[in-house]
């Protein structure tokens, strides 16, 4: 494993192109935070199109990681995060509604729960690099974060009028994130130096969260979708970056 504060396991001019696209992201969402026009229902200044620019900006730092990497051992935590941030890209794309879906919400939960399902095989391979009782401590933050999830759901998210099916789907996704953030958990946890994706995972958590109070238990409050989108850019920036630890 690496070590040390941010460090950038290629030459130039890779490193460069990481390190201007993870400086980006903030950026981006300080001046939209800035300099943005408030919405009409008040749900935040931050434009779609600075959003989805941040989500690519996100996305093509996960994929120069993974094509960065060459055919060495480590590719395969790259190409999985890789994958990852791609249908997380694409989800964002089905949620702003520039691609055009029977059910945005349904279908939007189903393309980013494929990422989350790359993102839980990436962060178990990681546990498979670490000592064997890895598994064991996985396995304990999993359900504990899991059940904080459901918990969650019950009391945040689940909407008692709204149809079923949207209900039980956001139960599964949220079981699913949960599981996602236990399992990066656990990895902080028996090795410090990958707490910068523990706190990524929890900080996607926290998104799904706010988008799921706001989208489906239809709770609206004053700059909601930037408060989503800070912790949501933020936690994936985190997690690409974990690549530079491995």
């Amino acid at each position: 494993m690496r070590r040390g504060v941010f460090p950038l396991p290629y030459p130039p001019p890779i490193d460069a192109i990481l390190a201007a696209l993870f400086g980006l992201v903030p950026v981006s969402l300080f001046v939209g935070l800035l300099f943005g026009r408030p919405a009409a229902d008040q749900s935040g200044r931050l434009p779609r199109w600075l959003r989805l620019l941040v989500s690519a900006a996100v996305t093509f730092a996960a994929l120069l990681f993974w094509f960065g990497r060459g055919a060495g051992a480590t590719n395969g935590f790259a190409r999985l995060i890789g994958f990852g941030m791609v249908a997380g890209f694409l989800g964002d794309l089905i949620m702003a509604r520039i691609i055009r879906v029977p059910h945005r919400l349904g279908c939007g939960m189903l393309v980013f729960g494929v990422g989350h399902a790359f993102y839980i095989k990436a962060f178990l391979w990681l546990l498979d690099t670490l000592p064997e009782h890895s598994l064991a401590v996985a396995r304990f933050s999993a359900a504990g974060t899991v059940l904080f999830a459901v918990l969650g759901w019950y009391f945040w998210i689940r909407n008692p009028d709204g149809p079923a099916t949207l209900n039980w789907a956001s139960m599964g996704y949220a079981g699913l994130v949960g599981s996602m953030a236990g399992i990066a958990l656990a990895v902080g946890f028996v090795d410090p130096s990958f707490r910068p994706l523990a706190l990524g995972a929890g900080l996607f958590l926290a998104s799904d969260f706010l988008l799921g109070n706001w989208q489906i238990r239809g709770h609206a409050y004053r700059s909601v979708n930037d408060a989503i989108w800070l912790t949501y850019a933020m936690g994936q920036l985190l997690i690409v970056y974990s690549n530079a630890l491995v």
